[in-house]
């Protein structure tokens, strides 16, 4: 007996009965022998069932503890057991995997406790460092606290366990093992640097991602670092990443911060505003507010901050500097607009010269298009800037540089002596600028380009030979064309390659490769088709034919599916990632092409679909289980993603198994119902779904709204007078019924309510798709009552039901009209539309916008055909004043390229700039 009154466990029987009320005291080996140091304590150990005992009480029994009983004891169901066996364990000197499932126990005072047993530990718990990392994405923040002090404590110790640990979400690698790095400060530093030059490529973003964030403690030897690793990493994304993490080391190293981001100005930091909108605070747009704002980790905050400046022009140039380094973002949008601020900074730009021409470079054309913009708007200040550009070994980047310097004064003599350079590089790009030159501007510098075809490097004797070549032009150059009637002019199928499969005998694959990339959308779907009748041996094309899977046409994305199909499983297995990505695809038709290709794989195209769970779309990942589903073990795949530390791939999961039925989720099911009450919100509410789908929904309904004739005939605004009777919640029920009566009149109450009912207004937006147009103009003039809140909510709906019946447009166009800016960025995205009326009548309130001209020009640069040509039309629309110098230059420069029908659609709109003066 113990002291306590209680007999120790028996060593033949250690295992307590699971639910047994009895003491858990635990087991003492008897034939331990301490050494003469180690003393045996008089006594027992304390019961572990009594109450919390600290490590110092357990200390003493270390070396006497069974290890097996404690591993036992370790997942007690009572809290306070299992909460001393962790600490009995770190007495007992032993790491088990215990010990890093009870970290994320539901009992604070559990996982607190094993917490505290791991830092104690120390080195001993190396081989679970990895383990521990991946936990902390679920621990509370005490818990989170003393890990990190744990993995702290073992930088200089378990380097090489850490830096394994690092391969791990980029949010998680931040939260766990570089603020374990931040603890230990310059210390940190140099273990992220050492764990950069580990294989795995996103072991070396993380690391980079934690000297971003830390760089500041040792900012020279980080940023003599990062600029290696920029120019010498084989991996682009690594190379991205040490580009950012320069930026954000240089920025908080050298820019003195202001105290806040701007709160005078609505919305700044929650959404994109336009410029219209920011002209409003023109007076109080504060220049240092800004470029403290340039630094967000928010791309829109950035992208407001630079057009803010932009707003101060002139009066802003000291910030060049600061908007000039944001040409380096990792986001286009700001790339993009931080070229445009700069150009309206006036000769301040000057300032970023150097920023704006390595941004001539970029691999985004728009971005690279708006810093040459604003290079040729500083004309021959930014000379001698330009002239450094030629150094560059991009061939795009050097062409982009030499066109501006051709349009400079004396251009062939500078490009002429640039070309004296001992620099390769400068040779090459001065030589093929003075091609752009042509035959009359280039007349000094001919006889040094005769001079120099032979001799000297071999690119620059190639680089002479098309500046020479440019200079006088020998004829056009393409893929051959392919002899097949109808192959330019309509849209083929798969019999009408058929029936000429003896001509395709003599098509070279890389001709067709070629004309995936036409103007023409029924080119692309042929030139698909065409590789696809070729089969197998066409397979070295599967990743062109994978681009086209993101193709603006449906008609093209259907063709590159059915031409991957038919060119066989190695063209399927190596684009298995596109071909996941579009079962996002808005066209049904697409989405199940590509869902019957994956299909025909089976496992070999699980890794790329359990991938693909990790989308954040709702209908996507839906289409991905339905593809898993087909699979024999569709369960035990789901059940193993659903263990993933990633939210969106536990949803998605989740809801793959309860799509599975209840006879087919097999282990799944317990994966569900363990996961009910933990983890994160929408995992919980996904398994929730899960569940009701493999047991039915609960019943449920709305109660019955007391208002005579409610559910027989249409009523007024006047008959819901008495809000006494209406209740939101029934109401937005009824919204979902089956007769359009008792729809219309659930809307018309809730527009009565007014402004409490702005949590109704997602139920009412989708009313504006109901089949009944009653339903929906009841729909439109009930969000219009309850507020603008309310109608910038669902400000898409509204713009999707401005098509179709003329009353409900009309209906809907007075609603959004009232909002102005409001409703701007729902009513660009709804220039989408391919229905010619539709787009008309999003126009004609887009038009009537301060800013009409700026956001059609913005428009006009989307890569979406539809856009582009319903922005050119809009452009049009406005008249010569209105649209000015901006929109008539938008027009003509894109006269020639691009899409057929986005040309058709620019001349519409120079011809009603010409007829509406």
């Amino acid at each position: 007996m113990t002291k306590h009154g209680k007999t120790p466990a028996a060593t033949a029987n250690p295992t307590p009965a699971p639910g047994d009320e009895a003491a858990a005291p635990v087991e003492v080996k008897p034939d331990a022998k301490p050494d003469a140091k180690d003393a045996k304590p008089a006594g027992n150990p304390p019961p572990f069932d009594e109450r919390k005992l600290k490590f110092e009480e357990l200390a003493p029994f270390g070396k006497l503890f069974e290890i097996d009983h404690l591993v036992v004891l370790a997942r007690d169901g009572r809290a306070i057991v299992r909460a001393n066996a962790a600490l009995g364990l770190a007495a007992a000197g032993q790491p088990v995997g215990e010990l890093v499932t009870m970290l994320r126990d539901s009992e604070p005072a559990a996982a607190l406790a094993a917490a505290e047993a791991i830092a104690r530990l120390g080195a001993a718990i190396r081989p679970f460092i990895p383990q521990i990392t991946l936990a902390v994405d679920g621990t509370k923040p005490d818990v989170t606290g003393v890990l990190i002090d744990a993995l702290a404590a073992l930088i200089g110790i378990a380097d090489d366990e850490l830096t394994s640990a690092l391969d791990v979400p980029h949010e998680l690698a931040m939260k766990s093992i570089v603020e374990a790095c931040r603890e230990v400060g310059i210390q940190g530093i140099s273990f992220l640097i050492a764990a950069v030059g580990h294989e795995r490529s996103r072991v070396r973003i993380n690391a980079i991602g934690g000297l971003e964030r830390l760089g500041k403690l040792d900012a020279d030897r980080t940023l003599r670092f990062l600029a290696d690793v920029e120019a010498n990493d084989p991996v682009p994304d690594v190379r991205t990443a040490a580009k950012q993490a320069m930026l954000a080391v240089v920025a908080r190293g050298k820019v003195a911060a202001v105290d806040s981001l701007p709160k005078h100005i609505p919305d700044f930091e929650a959404r994109k505003l336009g410029a219209s909108e920011l002209h409003e605070y023109d007076s109080v747009i504060d220049v240092d507010e800004m470029v403290h704002a340039l630094r967000d980790g928010r791309a829109h905050v950035r992208v407001n901050a630079a057009r803010a400046l932009a707003i101060k022009g002139d009066k802003a140039a000291r910030a060049a500097k600061s908007i000039g380094l944001l040409l380096r973002d990792s986001v286009e949008p700001v790339r993009r607009e931080a070229a445009r601020a700069l150009g309206k900074l006036g000769a301040g730009a000057i300032e970023a010269a150097p920023e704006l021409v390595a941004a001539l470079g970029d691999g985004e054309a728009g971005v690279a298009e708006a810093a040459s913009e604003t290079l040729e708007a500083l004309g021959d200040q930014v000379r001698d800037a330009l002239l450094r550009g030629l150094e560059t070994g991009s061939e795009v980047h050097g062409l982009r540089v030499g066109a501006l310097i051709a349009k400079l004064p004396q251009a062939a003599e500078a490009l002429t002596e640039a070309f004296k350079s001992p620099a390769v590089n400068v040779q090459v790009n001065a030589a093929l600028g003075l091609g752009l030159l042509g035959r009359d501007r280039a007349a000094f510098g001919v006889p040094s380009l005769h001079r120099a075809r032979t001799g000297g490097d071999a690119r620059t004797r190639d680089a002479v030979r098309r500046a020479l070549e440019m200079i006088e032009p020998r004829g056009e150059t393409g893929p051959r064309h392919i002899g097949i009637e109808g192959f330019e002019e309509r849209f083929l199928t798969a019999a009408d390659f058929e029936k000429h499969k003896s001509a395709m005998g003599s098509v070279a694959i890389d001709d067709l490769v070629s004309h995936l990339q036409d103007g023409r959308d029924h080119v692309r779907a042929n030139a698909a088709l065409g590789l696809a009748a070729i089969g197998p041996t066409a397979a070295p094309a599967a990743r062109s034919i994978g681009v086209r899977l993101r193709d603006d046409s449906p008609r093209v994305r259907v063709a590159a599916a059915q031409a991957l199909d038919r060119i066989g499983d190695a063209a399927v297995l190596e684009t298995a990632d596109d071909l996941v990505g579009a079962l996002r695809d808005p066209d049904a038709t697409v989405a199940e092409t590509c869902a019957s290709v994956l299909r025909t794989r089976k496992a070999r195209v699980i890794g790329p679909l359990v991938r693909g769970l990790e989308t954040d779309d709702p209908r996507h990942g839906r289409r991905i289980v339905d593809v898993l589903s087909s699979l024999p073990d569709a369960a035990d795949i789901l059940a193993d993603a659903f263990e993933s530390p990633a939210v969106n791939v536990q949803v998605n999961a989740a809801i793959g198994l309860g799509m599975l039925g209840a006879e087919r989720v097999g282990k799944g099911r317990k994966a569900l119902e363990g996961a009910r009450t933990r983890g994160w919100e929408r995992t919980r509410e996904a398994v929730r779904k899960a569940i009701d789908m493999l047991d039915g929904p609960r019943e449920s309904g709305p109660r019955v709204i007391a208002v005579d004739g409610f559910e027989t005939q249409l009523l007024d605004a006047a008959a819901f007078a008495d809000p006494s009777k209406l209740d939101v919640g029934d109401l937005v029920g009824f919204l979902q019924d089956g007769r359009a009566i008792v729809r219309a009149n659930a809307a018309t109450a809730l527009g009565a309510i007014g402004q409490p009912a702005l949590g109704a207004a997602q139920g009412l937006g989708v009313l504006l798709r109901d089949d009944d147009t009653t339903v929906r103009i009841h729909a439109a003039h009930a969000l219009d009552k309850i507020g603008d809140e309310a109608v910038k909510d669902v400000a898409g709906f509204l713009v999707g039901a401005l098509r179709g019946d003329a009353r409900v447009a009309a209906a809907c166009a007075r609603v959004l009209s009232a909002r102005k800016t409001r409703v701007q960025a729902a009513l660009v995205k709804g220039l989408e539309a391919d229905d010619e009326t539709h787009a008309r009548r999003i126009l004609e309130l887009v038009i009537a916008l301060p800013d009409a001209c700026e956001i059609l020009c913005d428009a006009f640069d989307s890569p979406a055909e539809n856009v582009q040509v319903n922005a050119a039309v809009g452009i049009g629309m406005l008249g010569t004043m209105r649209a000015g110098s901006q929109g008539r230059k938008k027009l003509e420069g894109a006269r020639t390229g691009g899409f057929a029908r986005t040309r058709e659609a620019v001349f519409r709109g120079l011809a009603m700039l010409d007829a509406n003066p």
